[in-house]
């Protein structure tokens, strides 16, 4: 079956994020500094298997584990290993900052895991450290290495560019995709740290003008062929091995074809990221009967799924730490 919303997208895609915790503290995400401990009511392995048995039942095909920082839950590998036990479910992955991965990924890949998105802000350790405000990106460039080696595909690297912090690395972070097949993403900022609306404008960086520098250096980029429910416009430089894919949800919404729902740590279910409408699930999980209860969560969600997002800068209820990627 296909679940539909209102205005016809089918949604398929599910994004949960098992925890609010990091281990990184990325100026744009982390904005404050502060530490998220663990809070009461985290999303447990038991109901993350309900809540896949419930998106199964209604035709939702991917899964994406996110945070916070996945990794820091010991339990991520019995999530994934329930979601591959789910009839219709076909893709599971994650996406993290790297850091716990080469240590972790035997267990993850044992586990079920199909696919990783690594976040890869700058290719220069100064810059790296600068912007995670203490991470090393050697341990990133690790993570990378070992998703080649287990076979993992495709293996993408995600950047946030932010103008004054790293809007120079573009063009070494798209020269990762030449001979080796990783799959670079660029994703414009959006206002999802409530940082002041004017030093936001500054600082906001075009998929255009990330595309122009890239195409100054190795000429006009090749399309290739892609999802079209998937975010990212996808093109190659000509010859490399892998791909470079434009995320431009603030000059070029994506809204028309969005096929996701997001589920927090703290058991809130949004249906845009884009907007602070959420819904409190958690009377679902502690039903009689919870699958049947989060079928009719979904169905609810999905229903209230708006057209578009506000891409605006707004004073947002979360920032993008406890919404999860």
């Amino acid at each position: 079956m296909k679940l539909l919303d209102n205005y016809g997208r089918v949604i398929k895609d599910l994004r949960i994020s098992v925890t609010p915790r990091c281990n990184l503290h990325c100026l744009y995400c982390h904005p404050l500094g502060f530490e998220m401990a663990e809070p009461p009511g985290t999303l447990t392995v038991e109901e993350v298997d309900h809540f896949l048995e419930a998106a199964s039942l209604l035709g939702l095909s991917a899964v994406r584990f996110t945070g916070g920082e996945p990794l820091v839950r010991k339990e991520l590998p019995q999530m994934i290993e329930r979601a591959r036990s789910k009839e219709g479910i076909e893709d599971v992955a994650i996406t993290t900052n790297g850091l716990l991965f080469p240590k972790r990924a035997k267990e993850l890949v044992q586990a079920g895991l199909n696919r990783v998105n690594i976040s890869l802000d700058a290719i220069t350790p100064e810059v790296f450290t600068r912007i995670t405000r203490g991470g090393k990106v050697e341990r990133v460039l690790q993570a990378i290495e070992t998703a080649l080696e287990l076979g993992l595909h495709p293996v993408k690297l995600n950047a946030v560019v932010i103008r004054g912090m790293n809007e120079e690395e573009v063009v070494p972070l798209a020269s990762l995709s030449l001979d080796r097949p990783l799959h670079m993403r660029y994703i414009e900022y959006m206002h999802l740290d409530n940082s002041d609306p004017e030093e936001y404008r500054r600082r906001f960086v075009s998929g255009k003008e990330i595309r122009a520098r890239i195409e100054a250096v190795f000429g006009p980029l090749e399309p290739v062929p892609h999802d079209p429910t998937s975010p990212a416009r996808v093109f190659r430089i000509p010859g490399a091995m892998g791909t470079l894919g434009f995320i431009n949800p603030v000059t070029e919404p994506f809204c028309s074809n969005c096929s996701r729902l997001r589920l927090t740590s703290d058991k809130k279910l949004r249906p845009c990221l884009l907007t602070d409408l959420e819904m409190d699930i958690s009377w679902a999980f502690a039903a009689k009967e919870p699958v049947e209860a989060l079928v009719d969560a979904i169905l609810i969600a999905t229903n209230r799924k708006p057209a578009f997002g506000n891409t605006l800068p707004t004073l947002r209820k979360r920032v993008m730490l406890g919404i999860g990627g």
